[in-house]
């Protein structure tokens, strides 16, 4: 086994490489095995790639820089052929594969056993008794192999006698039978899966109803009042509301599953036979002249942690999106390619995304010590409620008309952009708690506010939204931002 590197960018970028080293060091350093120039993204000794023995993988690790290994950061990993790597916050990509050309001898037999029977279990007999061929005479030294003759000559033989019996017993009728048995399960499970596709959408935040708007309009104008009463007293906290608000985005996504049907993937689909979407808004900031959007992992990537749509991933099936985008104020919405996405490697609930626009303020974000912000005055951006209280704020007359002129989310958000009547919900609280990996504050957030920015009593952002109780009510919490930070160039 050696490991084999598809150069995607870089300097190597096109070139596949198998390497002889059982231990491969990414770097500037002369000495570095895959040598990078200076300036780079990628440190002076920047990760390691190593075999080990026990195991018989591939086992790779950080030393100093950043790696995402398919789109997630990473501290250490044991890689799979296939994986995609990224040396560096855009830095050079790789695809990671396993050369078995050498012949070294790696699967042990009982493993080579186990997955024939597992593939015989999938895929019948013939594929499984292929597995093992593949194995025997690609993976293991002529002693094993010799070892294990006796027992593939009666796999093979029994693998005869049991398919000449079932040959004989399953007539034409009852393959057929079988085939009209398959089909009504899989439309069982297809309508199954679309009952809770759309249950997943009734619960989220869709068009604003004229009453849902009323309701909104007094609360909204009070909070403000309050959140004005606060920045009229504190210079940074007017730079917030004036400037920093525009670098606050409403993020809109869609995304549909993928069922197996017929050894390939294919959307699920309504009774118009159109796929079923799921729909979604959330928030974010920028936090780089490179473009770089700071929000949730939930919100970036919108079935993680998401008991609604847990028994779909449980069934096996691929979520994939077909809709994302970024509205900032003052600006159409921007195509937010899903690739470049990035997850942290902490298990907390922040991400950041990419987009390419112009004149937007880059929101600045706190490096001190957190603890000794608590019981200070915090400010918190976002698009709580959605859409809903977008339309609160605006003009009656505006919010009849672009009602009236959009079917959809996504076409109601682009006449809103286009009256620039997009801006971010601010409210005000206190900084109750600071702990690890949470901040706990009371400022009034609520759905739709996720991935929004926090802002401390200096006017830099010191956490990122994530979790909120409904209504606008009680205690709401935050990541706190040295988390996102590692993420952003």
């Amino acid at each position: 086994m050696r490991p084999q590197l598809l150069h995607l960018s870089g300097p190597y970028r096109g070139r596949t490489i198998t390497y002889a080293k059982e231990k491969l060091l990414f770097g500037t350093e002369e000495d570095a095995d895959i040598r990078y120039p200076a300036g780079s993204s990628v440190s002076s000794r920047h990760a390691m790639l190593e075999f080990v023995e026990e195991g018989c993988s591939f086992y790779l690790r950080v030393l100093e820089g950043q790696v995402f290994v398919n789109r997630q950061e990473i501290r250490e990993v044991i890689l799979e052929s296939g994986d995609l790597l990224e040396i560096g916050v855009g830095g050079p990509k790789l695809r990671f594969r396993i050369d078995y050309s050498d012949g070294k001898a790696c699967k042990p037999v009982r493993q080579m056993l186990r997955d024939t029977r597992d593939v015989g279990g999938e895929s019948g007999l013939l594929a499984g008794m292929q597995s093992l061929r593949r194995d025997f005479f690609g993976q293991i030294s002529w002693p094993a192999r010799l070892s294990i003759l006796f027992i593939l000559v009666v796999v093979v033989v029994g693998a005869g006698h049991l398919g000449g019996f079932i040959g004989s017993k399953r007539t034409a009728k009852q393959q057929e039978t079988l085939r009209a048995q398959q089909a009504e399960l899989y439309e069982k499970e297809l309508a199954n899966i679309r009952e809770q596709m759309e249950e997943f959408n009734r619960r989220q935040a869709g068009h604003a109803s004229q009453q849902e708007v009323e309701g909104l309009r007094a609360d909204l104008a009070r909070r403000a009042r309050v959140v004005d009463d606060l920045v009229q007293r504190n210079v940074a906290l007017k730079q917030v509301l004036e400037v920093y608000s525009r670098g606050v985005c409403l993020v809109h996504g869609k995304f549909t599953f993928k069922v197996k049907q017929n050894d390939t993937f294919v959307p699920v689909v309504g009774p118009d036979g159109n796929p079923l979407e799921l729909e979604y808004v959330g928030s974010g900031f920028l936090a780089s002249p490179d473009g770089y959007v700071i929000t949730n992992r939930h919100v970036a990537e919108p079935w993680w942690n998401n008991s609604a749509v847990a028994p779909l991933l449980e069934q096996g099936m691929i979520p994939e999106f077909t809709h994302l985008t970024a509205t900032f104020p003052g600006k159409q919405p921007v195509v937010v390619d899903p690739m470049t996405i990035r997850l942290s490697a902490d298990e907390v609930d922040v991400a950041v995304l990419k987009v390419t626009l112009q004149d937007v303020p880059v929101l600045p974000l706190f490096s001190g010590d957190l603890g000794t912000l608590r019981g200070g005055r915090v400010i918190v951006l976002g698009y709580p409620t959605g859409l809903n209280a977008v339309l609160a704020r605006a003009d009656p007359d505006l919010v009849t008309e672009v009602l009236a002129s959009a079917s959809d989310t996504t076409g109601l958000i682009a006449e809103l952009a286009r009256r620039d009547a997009i801006s971010p919900v601010i409210t005000q609280g206190a900084l109750n708690e600071v702990r690890e990996k949470k901040l706990v504050y009371d400022a009034e957030t609520t759905s739709g506010g996720s991935g929004g920015p926090v802002f401390g009593p200096d006017g830099t952002v010191i956490g990122v939204n994530f979790a909120i109780t409904y209504d606008f009510d009680g205690s709401n919490f935050g990541v706190p931002i040295r988390f996102a930070r590692t993420l952003v160039p």
